[in-house]
């Protein structure tokens, strides 16, 4: 493996930053885009309809036939300015590579183009209150062809045009996915707004389907191939998180440095002082090694797929844990401000917890690690 990027890849992760700074910086999206819907609906427009997001599909629906790494480099540009943006890229990106790998023909031509131009959205609806990583638990189910139940934290459930949805089945007790649409107003509803402690900028609703038409064709995959399609789909989003994770701990150590550099105690610069400087060399150590781990189970899924389940837990473990850790050392060397709403530190440190939280806790990912190491 390459651990360095490529001149294209470069130029696209030039592309990416001049994105995230003239459509969101400049433009004043980010402002006030934890609370505002509408700037959520705006900012998830703009992030669709870039160029950018399709670059990891393939060309013959629309994409650009790139590496999924391209998808990890957009999603570390979005989590330097708002690490729910790398969420909602996640959802998104994971339910494209889902339907392009376990999708019928008709389906892959049927959302692929409209979802890798922009023109339309997607997410993932797997979790409900009592089953977040074990989803033999759900109650959702499938019968008669009507879709039942209840999804919970679905992320920008409210703003996408489709979910891959997961039931159960009554007939055969077998998890089945299926394609829905979410712009139907017949047996779909929002029925909670959920707050979160971070990633508010991405908005999470639970939605509650009743007697939803679905039939063979809406159907994603075989039953036998169900349950490694949701890990397949859970490792896709665990790799972008862990991105916008590197993307808070490179704000970080931007913040920590200029913090360090200007504050003065005692008669010199705080950076001068041993503990601030101990403190940005490992910032800065091991933020290049959750990059590493990052990158190459972005290059995994496609260069050593046999190994990506396993590099994808590894990265989301690791790079989720520095970023929560690391953002809590900026506040320290922010002193009080660190803890004010007017500055970005609380921020930073809200939103690298919930990554810790998201697509399995970190125990959930020392458990996967253990298993495909042979334990």
């Amino acid at each position: 493996m390459n651990t360095f990027l490529s001149s294209e890849q470069s130029q696209y992760q030039a592309s990416c930053q001049a994105f995230v700074q003239e459509k969101l910086c400049q433009a004043g999206i980010l402002k006030d885009l934890e609370t505002n819907k509408e700037k959520q609906k705006e900012a998830l427009s703009l992030i669709a309809q870039s160029g950018l997001v399709g670059a990891s599909l393939p060309h013959e629906y629309g994409g650009q036939g790139k590496t999924f790494l391209h998808a990890c480099i957009l999603a570390e540009e979005l989590g330097t300015k708002d690490a729910g943006l790398s969420l909602v890229l996640a959802n998104h990106l994971s339910a494209c590579h889902l339907i392009w790998r376990y999708g019928t023909d008709e389906q892959k031509s049927r959302y692929l183009p409209l979802l890798s131009r922009g023109e339309s959205f997607a997410t993932i609806a797997f979790g409900e209150e009592q089953a977040g990583s074990d989803f033999s638990l759900i109650k959702t189910t499938a019968e008669s062809n009507k879709l039942s139940g209840k999804k919970a934290w679905v992320v920008n459930g409210d703003m996408a045009h489709v979910a891959l949805v997961l039931s159960r089945s009554g007939s055969d007790d077998q998890n089945q996915i299926w394609i829905v649409d979410l712009t139907s107003k017949n047996g779909v509803t929002i029925v909670k707004d959920r707050q979160k402690l971070g990633l508010k900028s991405a908005s999470t609703v639970d939605i509650e389907f009743s007697s939803y038409a679905v039939d063979e064709k809406a159907a994603l995959c075989q039953s036998t191939t169900v349950n490694e399609a949701i890990e397949y789909a859970l490792s896709l989003s665990k790799v972008l998180l862990s991105a916008g994770a590197l993307g808070i701990c490179e704000q970080a150590i931007k913040y920590s440095v200029s913090r360090a550099n200007e504050r003065e105690q005692f008669g010199q610069t705080i950076g001068k002082f041993q503990a601030i400087q101990w403190k940005l060399a490992d910032m800065s150590t091991e933020t290049s090694a959750a990059k590493l781990l990052t990158y190459r189970a972005a290059w995994s899924k496609d260069e050593a797929p046999d190994d990506f389940l396993k590099f994808a837990a590894m990265c989301k473990l690791f790079a989720a844990r520095v970023a929560r850790l690391y953002s809590g050392e900026a506040a320290q060397i922010y002193g009080t401000l660190g803890i004010s709403e007017e500055e970005p530190m609380e921020k930073l440190y809200r939103d690298a917890k919930v990554i810790e939280v998201l697509e399995g806790t970190q125990e959930i990912q020392k458990n996967i690690v253990a298993s495909q190491v042979g334990a």
